[in-house]
């Protein structure tokens, strides 16, 4: 083997070794800020747009609906489910509001990532004792979303037990809050509900989840870079 080959096989196996830096990606977004009607007050006082918030009225992404727990007003799974005009606090803009045992999900994949991190605002209105509002993720299908954006999960395998918890807090202010979520999962839901509570609200917005791919090897400019090693080390050859 020749001292130029030698060389040029070395330069390869060196940027194989060192992959391209990876960017990050937003795998979902939601803000509401794009809901511009709120024909209802529930209370009176707060103006919403009731129901499952709907990127066909103004939702950013797509969202689902479900139960986990019996409610106590016999509401349905819609009714307990609204985006509110303003979140309170320092968050002049539209939120999203559940109660009663009702919550909104959303489901991402996560394959091809290193790494995956939720943010988002939140804050509770009119809760006592035992009401929170619980944030968690699930990861795998959920069959009875294949066929509606509205699923009870209680008594299935898909109930409250079964979902990984990252938050159950209540407070009258918004606070941010981050959480890592896990990667490889081609589909991972992430919840945001109110556990116990009609006629309290659990408040939610500026929902983000920012991930990193896993970096992978670039061949094309990887040669790109070996021929022009190749080059200057034959040129030096001659």
């Amino acid at each position: 083997m020749t001292r130029g080959v030698r060389l040029c096989a070395c330069a390869f196996a060196i940027l194989l070794a060192f992959p391209l830096a990876a960017h990050g990606a937003l795998l979902f977004h939601e803000d509401f800020d794009g809901y511009t009607s709120f024909p209802s007050q529930d209370p009176i006082g707060d103006p919403i747009n009731a129901g499952l918030a709907k990127q066909s009225e103004g939702a950013d992404s797509h969202w689902y609906g479900i139960r986990f727990e019996t409610p106590t007003s016999g509401n349905s799974l819609d009714g307990d489910l609204a985006v509110q005009r303003i979140g309170g606090g320092w968050n002049q803009t539209p939120v999203g509001r559940v109660e009663d045992e009702a919550g909104m999900a959303f489901r991402i994949d996560t394959v091809g990532y290193q790494s995956a991190t939720l943010e988002f605002d939140w804050r509770t209105f009119l809760v006592s004792g035992a009401d929170r509002l619980r944030v968690g993720y699930f990861v795998g299908n959920i069959p009875g979303f294949a066929t509606s954006d509205y699923f009870d999960a209680r008594g299935t395998p898909y109930a409250w037990s079964n979902w990984t918890p990252l938050l159950a807090g209540k407070g009258d202010t918004m606070v941010h809050a981050t959480y890592s979520l896990p990667v490889g999962a081609a589909s991972l839901w992430v919840v945001f509900w109110l556990d116990n509570g009609e006629g309290d609200y659990g408040k939610f917005d500026n929902v983000n989840v920012n991930a990193v791919p896993t970096p992978v090897p670039e061949p094309a400019l990887s040669l790109l870079a070996v021929l022009a090693a190749a080059a200057v080390t034959l040129r030096r050859l001659r």
